[in-house]
């Protein structure tokens, strides 16, 4: 065996020292963190089948570094701009797929409550002190969780800007929309038998950002949608068929839209900073007022008083109108009730099911809730609750929806709103107090940037939808 030199033999000396040292300081060891495992938790990626893809356009570039004359270029030019804007809708499925789709709603139909929302027998959540009556609330909401096989569902193709559930109790149909004119279709509770794979269906209605979505509130067969391709089209939910309604030939770049009580007259703003009205029923030329000069990003009719509405726009300020006040055959009209400036973008206003708080979203980081006073029909700040809405681009803006469940929703109000931080977060609208926070490091990846309550079962379903267009049901 080899002697060591006095330079090793000086370097391990040097290394039994350091040991001696780090023991007797006594450093924790650190370990690594061990991945979750797939094996144990059974959790499955849900990976649909890849759709055979169009060619993709050529992107227009300069005729000089081809060589060629610009000229004789302007004809082809002009036709690849025009099959540019003439994107292929999909309004129908495959036989197999139309078959078991239409059944799935023939159940869902079956299973709705047929009554009107002031008829509902209530759930009591009676309490004296607010405090209290969040507690009760909490203590129903805790025990959510995410019940299905795979951690997340790919619903439609890309990021998803709307999502709701159709209201029947028996069939969960969660439906979302997406930035290229996607309609998903996914039944929740259910699975294909070979596959075992989730059931989702998919359409395209739209050919552009479909901004909005909802279920006509006096016929829930109906689905509508809006979208910046200039249309609002309704899905026949009993012949699983569209049809577009009638503008008067006009497309407006449509950003959000409301349907009255009784289900005949839609309500739209655009990005132009419009309203619009137009009968459901028939279709027409809509009345249109031009009421901002910046974008209408939201619009929500009161469901208590029907005259009153509300609109959120870029232009940093909520405004509350009566629309008795407005002239049908002009577009001008007179000033609104009242302007709450705000300290940016506005990104959503919704009244609660009761009709009697509004809560806003803003860019400028805060949720608010306002108390109306129902005589003067004014708001008064009651609560600002601090809340990151930055977005950004590449993720749907926040939207403070309220739980509109007619069992439950009513006694004790409450909204929903996606964070940064990947949680749903639920508020109170009485006190302002956060209730609970939902989060799944085993299921979730990205943030929720769209959250909705189911609006008629008895226990409490959540529903997000993030910016892959995959969605998440906690139950």
């Amino acid at each position: 065996m080899a002697t060591l030199s006095e330079y090793e033999k000086k370097r391990l000396e040097n290394i039994k020292a350091n040991e001696a040292l780090l023991r007797d300081l006594e450093i924790p060891t650190l370990t690594k963190r061990k991945a979750p495992s797939s094996g144990s938790n059974n959790i499955k990626k849900h990976t649909p089948k890849q759709s055979k893809r169009e060619s993709r356009i050529p992107t227009r570039s300069s005729a000089r570094l081809r060589g060629k004359s610009p000229e004789k270029q302007t004809n082809i030019d002009i036709g690849i701009l025009e099959t540019r804007q003439q994107s292929k809708t999909i309004e129908a499925l495959d036989e197999a797929d139309q078959k078991r789709l239409l059944n799935a709603m023939k159940d869902a139909l079956r299973n709705v409550p047929n009554i009107e929302p002031n008829q509902v027998k209530k759930e009591a959540i009676k309490s004296e002190e607010g405090k209290q009556s969040d507690q009760i609330l909490k203590d129903r909401l805790e025990n959510l969780k995410i019940q299905h096989d795979w951690a997340t569902v790919k619903v439609t193709p890309n990021r998803i800007t709307a999502a709701l559930f159709h209201p029947s109790v028996a069939k969960l149909l969660a439906c979302a929309v997406d930035t290229e004119g996607y309609l998903g279709i996914w039944d929740v509770n259910e699975k294909d038998t070979e596959s075992e794979e989730p059931i989702v269906y998919q359409y395209k209605p739209h050919t552009r950002n479909v901004t909005d979505l909802h279920f006509n509130p006096a016929d829930n067969s109906k689905l509508l949608t809006s979208s910046y391709d200039g249309l609002l089209r309704t899905y026949d939910m009993n012949k699983a068929e569209f049809t577009t309604m009638d503008l008067g030939g006009e497309t407006y770049p449509i950003t959000c839209f409301d349907v009255t009580q009784n289900g005949d007259t839609i309500w739209f703003s655009t990005s132009d900073g419009e309203v619009g009205i137009v009968d459901s029923r028939i279709g027409s030329a809509p009345i249109i007022h031009m009421v901002k000069e910046k974008k209408i990003g939201c619009l929500h009719l009161n469901p208590v008083d029907q005259n009153l509405l509300v609109l959120a726009s870029n232009d940093r300020t909520v405004t509350v109108w009566d629309v008795r006040m407005w002239n049908k055959r002009k577009r001008e009209i007179e000033e609104p009730l009242q302007s709450i400036e705000h300290g940016y973008s506005v990104t959503s206003a919704y009244w609660s099911p009761n009709g009697d708080i509004l809560a806003t979203a803003s860019y400028d980081d805060y949720i608010r809730l306002f108390d109306l006073d129902k005589n003067n029909k004014t708001l008064e700040l009651k609560s600002a609750i601090k809340h990151n809405n930055h977005t950004g681009r590449w993720v749907t803006n926040f939207r403070a929806r309220w739980n509109t469940n007619q069992v439950y929703g009513l006694d004790t109000q409450h909204l929903v709103i996606g964070n940064m931080n990947q949680t749903v977060d639920v508020y109170s609208g009485e006190t302002g107090e956060e209730i609970i926070q939902y989060y799944d490091s085993e299921h979730i990846t990205a943030i929720p940037s769209v959250c909705q309550f189911h609006p008629m079962t008895i226990n409490p379903v959540v529903l997000t939808g993030n910016a892959s267009g995959r969605m998440i049901c906690w139950s």
